[in-house]
Parts: C-alpha cells; sequence; structure tokens
C-alpha cells in the first residue's frame, strides 16, 4: 500500500519527527511505499491548502497518516478535512503527542478513521497489513479507486478493529478503542527512514546537524512533560510496567547507523542525541563512549543530561569521546518554583555542580530554561537570571511556558484558571509569548526577557562587559509596553551589532587562530569582551568564546525567528505561509528562495543498521 505520511510544523522549528522515520522504516520493511510532507515554512515555500491537497491526489495514496503537536492540531484537522473532501475513500489516520495526550477531545471531532496512540511501530504495520488484505477483498473502501475520489465515504473493515493501540471510528462516529500492546523492542525494530526527510535539503539548511535517537523514555515525571502520560496509559490500558518504557538500542546499532547515514551525507557535521536523557545509565554512556571512540567515528556529539544522572565518570567519558555539548533542562532558578510546580526536586548547588563538572572536562554546556511559569513571579525570574549568571553556561536556550494538555502542568494551570483561553488557542509555539493571566507589568517582563534574557545574564555575571549591559538593561527597564512593542523588533539587529563589535576587538587579525592563547599572545585576549549574544534562534544566547572557535558562517545568519500569534485563530497557515510572512520567512540562506513543499518518496532502506 502507498501511505502518505504528513508531518505539520508551521511556525516552529524544522525538526526531526523519529515517530515518522520509524514508523516509515517499519512499514517499507514490509514492502509498502511511503511519503512524507514535512511541512515547515523553514524548510519549504508553503503552499495553499489547495495546492496540498493537489499534491496529496496526484500522489495516489492509500492511507494518510498525520503526527501531530497540540499546536498544530487546528491546522491538522482543517487540511485533514479539505483531503477527505477530496479523497473520501482514503482513510486518514492521527497519531503523536496529541492523540495520546488528548485522545477524548481528538475523538470528539468524530473525523478521524483511525487514531493512533503511543508507540506504533507495530501496530502500523500490523493495521496496514490488514487494510491490504482486506481492500484485496473487497472490503474497507467507499465506491471506487481511493486516489481516484469516490462518492462514498471510508468506512474501517471489520478486520481492523482488533489493531492495539488504534482507536478505530465505527459508521455511527464512536470509536472502537483498542488496549495498547506491550513498548516495542527496540533493537528487534527495522532501520528508521531518515531519507523520508529529504535529509540532503535538512542537513544543509542545518549546518550538518542531525538527530539521533539511541533510547526512548525517562524515569522522571516532570509536571509539564508528557512522559508521564505515556506510563500511566501503558499502566492503565495496556498493563506495562513503568519500568519498560526506558528502553536503548545497542551503542553498535546505533554507530553502524550514523556510519551509514555519513556515507550517504558527507555534509553531517555534528550530531544530535535527542534522547530524553542520554546520561541516565552511568555504565552505558562510558561504555557508549569507548565503543564511540575506538570504531573512530569522529563526528562530535551533543546530548542531553540531567543534574541528578550526571557523574564525574560521565564527564570524563564523554570528553574523551568527541561530545560538543551537555545541555541540562534547568527550567528555572527558583527551587521552590521547581519543587511546588515542576516536579523537579534537584537543588541549585546540584545544578551549580553538574555545570562546573561539565567546564572542569572542558565540555561545552547549554542550559535549558522557561519564564511565565504557572505561579512565577519576577522576583523567580529573577532567580533564573542570577543562577546564570553564577554558573556562566556556554549557551542557554529558552521558552515561555505552555500548558499542554494532558500534563499536569495544564491542570495546575486548569485548577488556577490561569490560562487565557483566546491566546492559547491562537499559539503555533512556545517561544514568543505567555497565554498565562500575568497581571500587565509581569507580562511584559516576560515579553523583554524573551529577547533581552542574557542581557541581564551579561550584566550580572561580573564580566568586563557587564556595566555595558547593565546600561542596555536600564535602558529596557525603563520601556512602557508600548515603547518596548515599538522597540523590541529592532533588539536582534542591536544585540548582533554589539557583539560583532566585540569580537572585531579580538579577531581582527584573520592570520590569528580564533583561540584563547593566540589571542592573548597578540593582547587580545577573549576574555576581556565575554559574553552572551543571540545566535541561531531568537531564543538562544551563545558564549563569545564558542562563537571566535566556530568555524564557518552558520553563525553570522540572522537569528530563526517565529510569530507570537496567528493573525485570527482560523487563519491558513499555509496560505499565510505563501502570502504573508516576512520575506526572510520564504528564502534560504544568503537570499536563496527555498524550493516549494513537495511529497519525499525516498528508496528502499539498506539493513547495515538492521537488528543485530
Amino acid at each position: 500500500m502507498r501511505v502518505l505520511f504528513i508531518y505539520p510544523n508551521l511556525n516552529a522549528e524544522e525538526g526531526f519527527n523519529h515517530g515518522v522515520a520509524d514508523l516509515s522504516g517499519a512499514l517499507k520493511a514490509r514492502g509498502h511505499v511511503t511519503g512524507l510532507l514535512n511541512i515547515n515554512e523553514a524548510l519549504y515555500a508553503i503552499p495553499s491548502d489547495e495546492r496540498i491537497v493537489e499534491q496529496v491526489r496526484a500522489w495516489r495514496p492509500d492511507f494518510v497518516a498525520f503526527s501531530v503537536m497540540t499546536q498544530q492540531y487546528g491546522y491538522a484537522l482543517r487540511l485533514a478535512r479539505a483531503i477527505k473532501a477530496a479523497l473520501p475513500a482514503v482513510p486518514i489516520a492521527i497519531g503523536g503527542v496529541h492523540a495520546l495526550m488528548c485522545t477524548e477531545e481528538v475523538k470528539n471531532d468524530a473525523f478521524w478513521d483511525f487514531i493512533g496512540i503511543g508507540e506504533c511501530d507495530e501496530a502500523l504495520p500490523e493495521l496496514i497489513g490488514r487494510l491490504e488484505a482486506a481492500r484485496r477483498n473487497g472490503a474497507g473502501h467507499g465506491d471506487g479507486d481511493p486516489a481516484g475520489g469516490a462518492s462514498q465515504a471510508y468506512h474501517a473493515p471489520p478486520s481492523a478493529f482488533d489493531v492495539r493501540n488504534f482507536c478505530i471510528r465505527r459508521p455511527d462516529g464512536t470509536y472502537q478503542q483498542n488496549p495498547l500492546g506491550p513498548y516495542p523492542d527496540l533493537n528487534a525494530l527495522p532501520p528508521k527512514d531518515y531519507e523520508c526527510y529529504d535529509l540532503a535539503h535538512m542537513l544543509r539548511r542545518k549546518n550538518g546537524w542531525q538527530s539521533i535517537l539511541t533510547s526512548r523514555g525517562c524515569p522522571y515525571r516532570c509536571s509539564y512533560c508528557f512522559n508521564h502520560e505515556v506510563t500511566d496509559r501503558y499502566l492503565e490500558d495496556g498493563g506495562q510496567p513503568r519500568r519498560s518504557y526506558l528502553r536503548r538500542y545497542k551503542p553498535s546499532r546505533i554507530i553502524r547507523e550514523i556510519r551509514e547515514l555519513k556515507a550517504r551525507h558527507p555534509y553531517i557535521e555534528t550530531i544530535i542525541f535527542d534522547d530524553d536523557l542520554f546520561t541516565l545509565n552511568k555504565q552505558h554512556v562510558i561504555d557508549f563512549c569507548k565503543a564511540y571512540v575506538e570504531e573512530e567515528v569522529g563526528i562530535p556529539f551533543v546530548v542531553n543530561a540531567h543534574v541528578q544522572a550526571f557523574s564525574e565518570p560521565v564527564a570524563r567519558a564523554l570528553s574523551e569521546a568527541p561530545c560538543m555539548i551537555v545541555k541540562f533542562g534547568v527550567e528555572s532558578g527558583s527551587d521552590e518554583l521547581r519543587r511546588k510546580v515542576l516536579d523537579r526536586t534537584m537543588s541549585n548547588q546540584a545544578i551549580i555542580d553538574a555545570f562546573a563538572l561539565c567546564h572542569q572536562y572542558g565540555l561545552h554546556t547549554s542550559a535549558f530554561l522557561m519564564f511565565g511559569l504557572p505561579y512565577e513571579t519576577r522576583a523567580m525570574m529573577e532567580e533564573t537570571i542570577d543562577l546564570m549568571a553564577r554558573i556562566r553556561p556556554g549557551r542557554m536556550r529558552w521558552a515561555i511556558f505552555f500548558p499542554f494538555p494532558g500534563t499536569k502542568s495544564y491542570t495546575i494551570c486548569q485548577l488556577g484558571d490561569l490560562i487565557d483561553r483566546a491566546k492559547m488557542a491562537a499559539m503555533d509555539n512556545y517561544f514568543c509569548a505567555s497565554c498565562l493571566k500575568f497581571d500587565e507589568p509581569t507580562d511584559l517582563f516576560i515579553r523583554k526577557l524573551q529577547r533581552v534574557f542574557h542581557w541581564h545574564v551579561n550584566a550580572r555575571a561580573g564580566l568586563p562587559t557587564s556595566a555595558m549591559y547593565g546600561k542596555l538593561v536600564d535602558e529596557v527597564e525603563r520601556m512602557s509596553a508600548r515603547q518596548w512593542h515599538e522597540a523590541s523588533e529592532a533588539v536582534l539587529q542591536q544585540d548582533r551589532r554589539i557583539s560583532n563589535d566585540l569580537l572585531a576587538r579580538v579577531n581582527a587579525d584573520p592570520g590569528i587562530c580564533a583561540s584563547s592563547a593566540p589571542l592573548r599572545e597578540a593582547g587580545r585576549d577573549p576574555a576581556s569582551i565575554r559574553h552572551y549574544s543571540i545566535r541561531y534562534t531568537e531564543v538562544m544566547a551563545v558564549s563569545s568564546d564558542f562563537i571566535l572557535a566556530e568555524k564557518g558562517h552558520y553563525k553570522d545568519l540572522a537569528a530563526r525567528r517565529w510569530k507570537a500569534f496567528r493573525e485570527t485563530i482560523d487563519e491558513s497557515r499555509a496560505a499565510a505561509a505563501a502570502a504573508s510572512l516576512p520575506r526572510h520567512t520564504r528564502e534560504g540562506q544568503a537570499g536563496e528562495r527555498l524550493p516549494e513543499l513537495r511529497i519525499v518518496e525516498s528508496g528502499a532502506i539498506q539493513a547495515l543498521a538492521g537488528p543485530d
């Protein structure tokens, strides 16, 4: 069968959806053909909904599967309805985080033919196999050719109604909800289909950074995360113990996978291990790093860590392998807020110690932060600034808290009547603004931090540049809401101009290597201009030390930006992306035009990275 995946990811980062790649690989292993529409305006020029529907019709799918995050659900539903109107006999499914967290809400729409819950690596191929058999027997579609636009609506065949992990729509619009199957054995799964993402194009857009997963699952139950809901659902609906959620691929499989990717795509420069928690098991990290070195993979990599799952042996192993960045979820500098609202029990001292350990071993660090948390005060946000000024991480990345339905933090917000529903419904991402009901001064402070958090850190970190940034912070603090609205659009350019002027003081001679020792010998010490500036995206501030050392010009590109709100809640995002977004969102690096969105159909997957 021909299965088309659709990944709506508008006004968001150009991320790699591992679930889609896994499912595509599982289907291809059974002889099916797959395609992908990766709808992201940083990668493609997005056409109108009508044009997308025509592309779908021309591809002639037998099954369409959406993978959806909560903030993209409205657009996904609208596009799916347009596809269904054109191809009523083609079954349409939804999966992803939103289907898991908001199953009842999705069922209430009475639209989706199939709703996939949890990890469907084995369930989706089983479902497609049953649908294919039913089609051969003349059951399971409306009248006529499915891709040709039959007039009769689709009805699932009886053989599909007991497939685990799926809710199947009955003719009356209600759903048969089946129990969840066991968590898949990762090392028994077929190879992931990376190529469905048009990697050659994606890697060029992302400076050669490629995402890979070495594990699934996380033992922590942070209130803002969906992991706790996953384990609860699998326990309640499938009888699976929570500990079964934590699984790892064998290091040998991952290393072969990286080698195969690098052979096909020499432009891969950095591997991002996107595991929720790469450092959970100390011995696994040590063994993996040892194998990575012995196999001479040689590609620098980035990992996610937790301050309560990080130790000296882990730091040493990472430093001996080519680990480039260790990322920690700090979220807030307020110990009270972390414990009472976020369910994160680490202390500030534990955070300080983990970052210090990384710096001791020469590891570049990254701190993930959030502002606008439930019941967060300005004083608590000031604690986050102070903690970063003390730690001085290699980089900081922040987001504005968003209450994802189904999480504990969403319940906290509901009970406290903290959510502005109109704002929440109009948001595509969690980078630009808050949808909580803060008082006006606090809301304004959050909006200012979204642009200049790093200026506050620069001002308090005891740097040679602190006095200068302190004056900039004072200017911003004096601005009213109206003044800030008028000034904020120019802040990113101002920040880059100031940073470049500082960098020029120590990096004026292209004949001198951009590392500390030669520059100090030349009388231009990088420490004298140390500061953070916005790089890569509008919510990431990077240390000048890293910027000076980084090769190439990717660091010099304008920061990726997003829109805070849709102009109207029911605005067509596809039409907006094609017609009304600013020019830089439709053009690539150095002003090049982005290719128009298209369906990517990759070839057969080589078995090099298959099961041992």
